[in-house]
């Protein structure tokens, strides 16, 4: 069996083909990269409204008398924040302060959970929570089972208002509810990646053709289009929000990572002594944004950031061009004394130095 034969396929694969997107491997998954192109898919989410096919994600449940202090054992937010109907964004440190994965907690009620995590992690995760779990309740996979379809944009309410969800428009972020559309049970989420407006709807895989069709069908009069991973990294980076294996790893801490307002230091989670000793002592390498100018090329992930006299700082983490601000962009991991705003520092691209400066994060705003 060959390598491409041997990638999972989304129950949506049928409809990527018929677009003529761009597939490629991603996580064991045959997944479009792109259609039209990247940075009119970005533009189109920015200006418009957007449609992904993101169930190559992870749905993992946790359920019973216990789940609450298993996931707040398990994870180094404070799980008491939230409420039934909220979600929570956080993440699993090990015990040296690093990061098994970032996720996003869903509370059901207080004996009812679902953790959506990383596709490149799934087993990892499932592997990494049952091996914790000597509390009563029970942990169940089923990434298998559901797809995740996201619609992200500015005129996100309006498409959604128009094929029936009705409720859309008083919906707040970082909630989410379990409803029925024409008989078809979805769960309606709003943890979007892009930093526009925008939902996640989780359907069973029997579901998602009907969902996806339904959604285009009334998307052509809101300039709806189809989004691959390539815009989807774009508009995130834009935002500075971390990707595993980029910002994010079991070699870069929490705080490293610059997610500190992630940590609570009440009740014990894994690697809490270690990130608390880390915090009084100080990092000594921090995840921080920066831009070059214009016509100047784009960083990409690993080149290498010096300081103006040459010395060798850090790396970078992720990079790329963003359509939205028209010139590089990239997180990098860097020595901390050089991470206040307006630093000077140089970044390899395409193996020239070129000046580059500190930035505050995101990087974009519609402010």
């Amino acid at each position: 069996m060959s390598a491409v034969q041997s990638l999972k396929q989304t129950a949506l694969y049928d409809r990527h083909a018929a677009l003529g997107a761009r597939m490629g491997a991603f996580v064991g998954y045959d997944m479009p990269l792109w259609y039209e192109g990247i940075k009119a898919e970005h533009i189109a989410v920015r200006e418009k409204v957007g449609i992904f096919d993101l169930s190559h994600m992870g749905e993992i449940f946790i359920a019973g008398r216990q789940a609450f202090d298993l996931i707040q054992y398990l994870t180094c937010n404070d799980l008491r924040r939230i409420g039934d109907g909220q979600c929570q964004y956080t993440l699993f440190p090990t015990p040296e302060g690093g990061v098994v994965d970032d996720l996003i907690v869903y509370q059901i009620n207080p004996e009812d959970y679902m953790l959506v995590v990383n596709a490149s992690n799934i087993d990892k995760d499932f592997a990494w929570i049952n091996s914790h779990n000597s509390f009563d309740c029970t942990v169940v996979n089923r990434s298998d089972e559901l797809s995740l379809i996201a619609v992200q944009g500015p005129r996100t309410d309006d498409l959604l208002f128009d094929i029936g969800l009705k409720s859309i428009r008083s919906q707040q972020a970082f909630t989410f509810r379990r409803t029925k559309l024409q008989g078809h049970k979805l769960t309606i989420a709003g943890t979007g990646y892009t930093g526009e407006r925008g939902f996640e709807l989780i359907v069973d895989n029997a579901d998602a053709l009907w969902l996806w069709d339904r959604i285009v069908e009334h998307g052509e009069k809101y300039g709806l289009a189809p989004i691959g991973l390539g815009a989807r990294d774009t508009l995130r980076l834009e935002m500075a929000y971390s990707l595993y294996g980029s910002e994010l790893s079991d070699t870069i801490s929490v705080l490293e990572a610059n997610l500190e307002w992630t940590l609570r230091f009440g009740p014990d989670f894994i690697g809490k002594e270690f990130l608390v000793q880390q915090k009084a002592q100080g990092v000594k390498r921090l995840i921080a944004g920066l831009t070059v100018d214009q016509n100047q090329g784009a960083p990409r992930h690993a080149a290498p950031v010096y300081s103006e006299r040459g010395k060798e700082i850090g790396l970078v983490t992720s990079g790329s061009f963003s359509p939205s601000l028209n010139k590089g962009i990239a997180l990098a991991l860097l020595q901390t004394e050089f991470t206040a705003v307006d630093t000077p520092v140089l970044v390899d691209i395409r193996g020239k130095r070129v000046a580059a400066k500190i930035c505050p994060l995101p990087f974009y705003s519609k402010a």
